[in-house]
């Protein structure tokens, strides 16, 4: 806090997504950095409210071998085609990587908080959020959708045809936005003087504004943390607990969803955390 009735927040973190997959890119891990930034106002001992502002960049992702159905274009030993171009704008591929992605976003938040008196909820939050995402890509297998190349036939398709079809799962290079409405219940429950447990059940409705949908995409979340806390000191405390998804982390990590990620998103995810917090 800054005074008796105003407090901000600040939280820098980095997003760690490791996934491997049987075809190119083989490996396609995710790391992103990210920054939180929250004013609040308490209006009263049991009532704030909050604006925040979040933004997260992502390490930009470079594939030297992509599978398009079953054909592999690149410089690895299973590509059936070297792809290269000699145009201006390719040249930061490097004549070794057939593409690169970048992604980076910014979301903006409304938060109520209201503490109550309950054996099963200390406190619970309401939210607006809107979150603007930005994709791009860079590849010279745009140019195998016309020309000589692109009439080739292969597999009974043409290389024009397979080209054309994958593309539309990559990440659309115009911006599109996440509208959200929200509610997290949370606890607290003091088990002995150095020793807390805890749950936080969140549950969000995400509205795409301008977003293409390639086949399908959820229309809710519900995020569920529980663990323990272990207090150090009056300002030190170290938390171990875990956390559950219902449709991966859709509507809460903006970052890790586009095109090319959207089948992923009707499956549920989970993890196990440490936290170490310090008051000052």
């Amino acid at each position: 806090m800054i005074s008796g009735r105003y407090g901000i927040k600040h939280i820098q973190s980095n997003f760690d997504l490791n996934l491997v997959r049987p075809i190119h890119p083989k490996n396609v891990d995710l790391k992103a950095s990210s920054k939180y930034n929250e004013l609040i106002f308490t209006l009263n001992p049991s009532t704030a409210i909050s604006l925040s502002y979040k933004e997260q960049n992502a390490d930009e992702q470079r594939f030297n071998c992509y599978t398009f159905s079953s054909l592999t274009l690149g410089y690895c030993d299973e590509a059936v085609l070297v792809i290269s171009n000699s145009k201006e704008k390719y040249k930061a591929l490097n004549n070794d990587t057939l593409m690169l992605i970048n992604g980076f976003n910014k979301e903006f938040k409304i938060n109520y908080y209201r503490a109550i008196n309950s054996i099963l909820i200390d406190e619970f939050i309401l939210y607006l959020a809107s979150s603007k995402n930005s994709f791009n890509w860079l590849s010279p297998i745009e140019e195998l959708q016309i020309g000589f190349l692109s009439n080739l036939s292969f597999n009974g398709s043409t290389i024009g045809s397979i080209v054309r079809q994958e593309i539309k799962r990559l990440p659309q290079r115009e911006d599109f936005i996440l509208n959200k409405i929200g509610i997290n219940v949370i606890n607290n429950i003091s088990l002995n003087r150095y020793l807390d447990y805890f749950y936080s059940i969140d549950f969000v409705l995400v509205e795409p504004e301008d977003y293409i949908i390639y086949r399908s995409i959820p229309k809710n979340n519900i995020k569920i943390e529980t663990g323990i806390t272990i207090l150090a000191s009056d300002s030190i405390s170290l938390s171990l607990f875990g956390t559950l998804y219902k449709n991966n982390l859709f509507g809460y990590e903006d970052i890790s969803f586009n095109q090319r990620s959207e089948h992923h998103f009707d499956k549920a995810f989970g993890s196990l955390n440490i936290k170490l917090k310090f008051l000052f």
